[in-house]
């Protein structure tokens, strides 16, 4: 089954499953970096919003022989365990009272992402090959994350300039996603704990972790919730005082759009070997959509400017089905 055939047999069968209450509708939508997916979203006449379910991951499991039935079942127990929340607030969205206190920005790559560049509001930042774009945070806490990409239509709706919309969001961003810095064994301790289902006991994981330091050492940058944490590059102050602490420059390795990693700068460093690991890494490591840049970054402690220390030639790209 072609994925065109595939994407309207299951909009068909979901709908003969859910009954005519339900409306579904089948609609393509651009990721990060150009990445095009298809989303079934379904919605009911009482609701106000309606949750779109990517289906491209569920073709490529069809392709390597699921069946179908078994691929609309994990639909619709995806759909049951992921209600919207019962109070969406909507009318934040639309007041102007509300929304300057909640804009963000996230930061992406700016070549990867011309097409969505046109409809959005965004300030580019030539000198980093990366932009910045707006979006109302709707968050109550760091496991509720609920977010609304601001368009050009938004902006104009509200009359609000970029200007302004940056202004709110290099405020609002740090007080409600604070920037986290660890050493990278720290942070890989947490990662594995958060995805075990099984509570691991402290003294169990150090056995697994040689408690050596790396040599470079090497720190992660992010934000509290650990989601869209390369912005925090841009959080005022956060890279003086960290070239200030570890008494040298910095080299920021842009490892996704969730972090960075941070090497205090000494001359045995290669670049080369650097921007050859991001790649390789970029390729084989991080999904399409999360990947940042292929580049290497560099801060000055002398000028306080953060610029691209290493070129690399292959773009972000992205495929599709």
């Amino acid at each position: 089954m072609v994925y065109e055939t595939f994407l309207k047999t299951v909009k068909q069968s979901m709908k003969e499953r859910l009954g005519p209450d339900f409306t579904l509708i089948l609609q393509p939508i651009t990721k990060n970096n150009g990445l095009i997916l298809h989303g079934l979203c379904i919605g009911k006449e009482d609701e106000r919003a309606a949750p779109t379910i990517y289906l491209n991951h569920f073709y490529e499991s069809y392709q390597k022989g699921r069946p179908l039935n078994a691929i609309l079942d994990d639909i619709m127990a995806l759909y049951q365990s992921s209600p919207l929340p019962d109070d969406l607030p909507i009318e934040e969205f639309l007041s102007q009272e509300q929304i300057m206190e909640k804009v963000i920005f996230r930061l992406i790559n700016e070549p990867a992402n011309r097409e969505l560049l046109k409809e959005v509001p965004h300030i580019n930042y030539p000198q980093l090959d990366l932009s910045i774009i707006f979006y109302i945070s709707f968050q109550k806490d760091e496991d509720s994350l609920l977010t609304a990409l601001i368009h050009n239509r938004h902006q104009k709706a509200w009359n609000r300039s970029t200007e302004e919309l940056s202004l709110a969001a290099i405020t609002n961003t740090p007080r409600l996603f604070p920037a986290r810095i660890r050493s990278l064994p720290e942070a890989i301790k947490d990662i594995v704990k958060k995805s075990s289902e099984d509570e691991i006991n402290e003294d169990t994981l150090e056995e697994f972790f040689d408690d050596s330091p790396l040599s470079p050492p090497m720190y992660v940058l992010s934000n509290s919730s650990g989601i869209n944490g390369a912005g925090c590059l841009l959080y005022e102050g956060i890279l003086k005082d960290f070239a200030s602490c570890s008494g040298s420059d910095l080299i920021i390795l842009p490892s996704s759009i969730h972090e960075v990693l941070i090497i205090p700068y000494n001359e045995d460093i290669s670049f080369d070997e650097l921007a050859e690991t991001v790649f390789s890494i970029n390729q084989e490591e991080v999904p399409e959509e999360d990947r940042l840049s292929n580049h290497i970054y560099f801060y000055s402690r002398s000028s306080g400017k953060l610029t691209i220390a290493f070129t690399s030639s292959a773009p972000i790209g992205t495929k599709n089905p």
